[in-house]
């Protein structure tokens, strides 16, 4: 990502602080392609907030094509740390299609 803007000063929640170089909104560019397909170039937009004294952070993200602004992919859920150490990441994508992911901070 090519930039990034930094959230308000908020008590966050302790099992958030580790995390917490990522609240904020990111943007940047890329460039994609499959085999079947040409390769094509895309924004993209992440997005971290957590509210005060919460135990997860909220998350979206947004892709679209750069020439012409037309919206590609997205999709959004949350991310909960847990004081053990651990994470969960909960998403659901516009396809319809939800994902719940496991794992080691």
């Amino acid at each position: 990502m090519d930039s990034v803007t930094p959230p308000s000063a908020v008590a966050l929640h302790p099992v958030i602080v580790p995390l917490s170089y990522l609240l904020g909104t990111w943007r940047g560019q890329g460039e994609g392609g499959y085999p079947t397909i040409n390769s094509f170039a895309y924004g993209e937009e992440l997005h971290f907030s957590s509210n005060p004294g919460k135990p997860v952070i909220a998350y979206t993200q947004k892709t679209w094509k750069l020439n012409s602004g037309e919206p590609m992919h997205a999709e959004s859920g949350y991310w909960r740390p847990k004081p053990d150490g651990t994470i969960e990441v909960v998403i659901a994508q516009s396809t319809g299609l939800v994902e719940v992911q496991k794992g080691n901070l």
